[in-house]
């Protein structure tokens, strides 16, 4: 998938859930990096004062998306977790390298989009 195309999606579809009655504002920063790599930064804040903060560093190798690195971290009005998706190394190690925190828990997750992240947030307060 070529930059330009993955990059006009997810304005797309930040666009879109900022048009929704739930969301409040949002934020998107993109940053080119080196040759065919760019870092994501963004944020949606909810009716409920919820927020959504998200990075992805991205690399377009011949054609092919690689997410390097990613966060996706949604808590409640006062900054509580409520669950974040990342691929961050951890000291002690962890078994799996793409997970989800829970309040309570790690557990293995596969590597998910932002519309999978806004889609959950929809469901979990049923909006």
């Amino acid at each position: 998938m070529p930059p330009r195309n993955y990059l006009n999606q997810i304005n797309a579809l930040i666009e879109q859930y900022t048009l929704a009655d739930f969301v409040l504002s949002s934020e998107l920063t993109i940053e080119p990096r080196r040759e065919m790599q760019y870092y994501l930064r963004g944020q949606l804040i909810f009716q409920d004062e919820s927020g959504l903060y998200f990075t992805e560093y991205l690399d377009f190798f011949e054609g092919q998306l690689d997410k390097l690195m990613y966060t996706y971290h949604y808590q409640d009005v006062h900054a509580q977790l409520i669950f974040r998706y990342d691929n961050a190394n951890h000291k002690p190690p962890l078994v799996f390298i793409t997970h989800k925190h829970l309040p309570d828990k790690i557990i293995p997750a596969a590597v998910p989009t932002l519309n999978d992240v806004l889609i959950e947030i929809v469901e979990l307060n049923n909006w």
